[in-house]
């Protein structure tokens, strides 16, 4: 069921004067703490920086500038980020990135990650590392290093030196992190079927990062009026998430329609046995973020023509053509 992020408190982090956000999570007002790919709207007051510079071992994360402007630091480089710009900070990138706000007005952004219980956080300028299984403020010095046999007892003779461990604090770079883009200079991909669906998309991820290796796809959708831009559907694997920019949207879940306006929110958890879709019910333009995970072994099910596309073999089927399992073997 959509949520009104009007609705969703603002929450405070601020522990010393530098850093600072205030925050609505989306995500877990909606579904609580079962999800895994967290969506929130986050403000960064002017003078403050969101985070000290850091990279994610294990999680991806996105950031779409909804209102105002910011710098956004990654590694020894900076840029300046408006309304409609995105960027995205692949795991395992090892360049710090942080959010700065330079200017004399607030920013509201969308932020966007993934969620894992067992992620390791490099925090860049200061050389520290988080373990998250450990605890939520385990944090070490990077520059602490122990040898794997350091204080046991190996039965070494005295004096002897056990093997040493080669230690890597940083990995090096494969490539130079992309930098932010603008929404609005995305390649427009038009669709049209029938008279029921048919409007426009741009695949931000896809165009910020110039490859299909990422796990979270951030795009925007844009169906014409009166139409949609696909039918009913339901993921077995993948989490899906929207945020409504503009327009006039209803959105169809099961036998239930609801009528969306911008800054309603809904998450589509992965394995919920519900069709949804988008329609642009006005006769203007609408569009939305559509946020997905991206799971080559997921299944899509679409109950209105009770077919099922298998994305490992890249092939939709009939659901009413389903066989037994030693159909057509020769079993003797």
């Amino acid at each position: 069921m959509p949520i009104s992020s009007r609705d969703v408190a603002w929450q405070e982090w601020s522990e010393v004067p530098r850093f600072g956000v205030r925050y609505r999570h989306l995500t877990r007002a909606a579904v609580g703490e079962d999800y895994r790919v967290g969506v929130a709207i986050e403000e960064l007051a002017p003078g403050k920086q969101s985070a000290p510079a850091h990279y994610h071992v294990f999680e991806e994360e996105h950031v779409y500038v909804l209102e105002g402007a910011l710098t956004v630091r990654i590694g020894a480089d900076s840029y300046e980020m408006k309304a409609g710009d995105y960027v995205c900070f692949p795991a395992g990138q090892p360049a710090g990135h942080c959010l700065i706000n330079n200017g004399d007005a607030t920013c509201r952004y969308v932020i966007v990650g993934e969620r894992n219980p067992n992620e390791v956080v490099v925090y860049t300028d200061s050389g520290k590392v988080l373990v998250r299984a450990l605890g939520p403020r385990a944090i070490f010095d990077l520059a602490a290093t122990r040898g794997y046999w350091d204080g046991e007892d190996t039965g070494l003779p005295a004096g002897a030196i056990p093997p040493s461990d080669a230690v890597r604090l940083v990995p090096p770079m494969a490539t130079k992190p992309r930098p932010p883009i603008s929404s609005h200079e995305v390649k427009l991909e038009e669709a049209s079927e029938g008279t029921r669906f048919g409007g426009s998309a741009r695949h931000l991820t896809y165009a910020a990062i110039g490859s299909t290796d990422y796990r979270v796809g951030v795009l925007i959708e844009a169906p014409a009026p009166g139409r949609r831009l696909c039918p009913l559907h339901y993921h077995m694997l993948e989490e899906e998430h929207a945020l409504i920019l503009e327009g006039q949207v209803t959105l169809l879940l099961g036998d239930e329609r609801y009528e969306l306006r911008p800054g309603d929110y809904a998450c589509f958890p992965a394995g919920r046995e519900v069709g949804h879709s988008f329609m642009n019910s006005g006769s203007g333009p609408c569009s939305y973020l559509m946020i997905g995970q991206r799971i080559a072994s997921d299944v899509c099910v679409y109950p209105d023509s009770n077919k099922i596309g298998v994305y490992a073999v890249d092939t939709v089927f009939d659901m009413s053509g389903a066989r037994g399992y030693w159909d057509g073997e020769q079993t003797g």
